[in-house]
């Protein structure tokens, strides 16, 4: 009994031993560690973590390691892009669905010096918050890529976000687990530019009336203000000194006209155009989805009467891609074929604005 007793005593001891090798050998890092590079609208707590809910935000992590265990919370359901040692123009190395207080570990190629991980949120802010709490390696951390020189920032509406992009039943509805921002326009055109990017989009916002005058008031102008889309009243936005995009493209109003509504015009023009003079961008471009339509004259002539030098107008031919249920995803947004079209008639037009 004695002899089982002092084994069963010597074996916890050296496997105390060896965690404690273990913990003195790994470095731990909050979340808004200087290494770590985080691109979009996020707020670094006091207690390290960094909490956001705008969809598309994403980190780049830099490390010498073999291992990388990331401590995470989410108010929601969320779901990310891993890209391990992979552009963000590839296919994700995995996809993590984080929902209440979750660890994650990565298992990484061994006999690799160094690697690069990206993780990207896919969903939007109505499926929660995420709060990103600290990172730990059996390594230790790098200086990640800081951000790009060139930057754009993408503002809209469900188009914007890759609402139901990887559905292929235009019959089905919306789940957050077909929403994938990084196969949106957005992603696919700041992918082909080099470009880091924001994203301010919302499904359903418009300019003075969102779809089926739903939350009135409460249009993306107003979203825009603030740091975090869902909880925006008492967290402005002041991240614009760090934050300085080349180019911000702006794909809103098909929301507007929703549902049969034509919005009045100069009440559409005064909104719009206050909006634009509370942007910060050398260079603004507004979209619109289709051409020759109330919507795309709408905002070609409000581009026109704003008189800013720095704002130009360009109607797309995404109809062309979307009609007769022709690419279609979930609720009838478009897919990715329809998205890739869409960034290649938006790449030629945004490298002419920023040669």
């Amino acid at each position: 009994m004695i002899g089982k007793w002092l084994y069963r005593a010597t074996f916890m001891v050296c496997i105390f031993v060896v965690f404690q090798k273990s913990l003195v050998f790994a470095e731990t890092v909050d979340a808004s560690d200087s290494r770590i590079t985080w691109i979009g609208r996020t707020a670094f707590e006091y207690d390290g973590s960094v909490r956001f809910d705008w969809t598309g935000v994403y980190c780049r992590i830099r490390l010498k390691g073999d291992n990388l265990r990331i401590y995470v919370s989410d108010s929601g359901r969320n779901f990310y892009n891993v890209y391990i040692d992979t552009p963000m123009s590839s296919a994700p190395t995995s996809v993590w669905e984080i929902k209440g207080d979750t660890v994650f570990n990565l298992s990484l190629c061994k006999g690799k010096k160094i690697h690069n991980i990206v993780l990207q949120k896919r969903t939007e802010a109505e499926q929660g918050t995420t709060t990103f709490w600290r990172m730990e390696t059996d390594g230790h951390f790098l200086q990640a890529e800081p951000y790009r020189s060139r930057q754009i920032e993408f503002i809209g509406d469900s188009y914007t976000c890759g609402y139901g992009i990887e559905n292929c039943d235009s019959t089905d509805h919306f789940t957050p687990e077909t929403e994938n921002v990084c196969k949106s326009f957005v992603s696919l055109t700041a992918h082909r530019l080099k470009a880091d990017y924001f994203v301010l989009a919302h499904s359903g916002m418009g300019i003075v009336r969102n779809y089926n005058s739903k939350f009135p008031g409460w249009t993306m102008p107003k979203r825009y203000q603030y740091r975090f889309d869902m909880d925006s009243t008492d967290n402005v936005w002041y991240g614009h000194s760090e934050w300085q995009p080349d180019l911000i493209v702006i794909f809103l109003g098909g929301n507007d006209f929703s549902c049969g509504v034509t919005p009045d015009y100069e009440a559409f023009k005064n909104a719009y155009i206050n909006f634009l003079r509370s942007i910060y961008a050398d260079n603004v471009l507004c979209c619109t989805k289709t051409r020759d339509t109330e919507l795309s004259r709408y905002v070609e002539r409000v581009v026109y009467e704003s008189g800013m030098r720095n704002v130009s107008f360009f109607a797309c031919d995404f109809d062309e891609y979307t009609n007769h249920r022709k690419f279609l995803g979930a609720d009838k947004h478009p897919d990715e074929r329809a998205h890739k079209r869409l960034a290649a008639q938006l790449i030629p037009i945004i490298q002419e604005i920023l040669k």
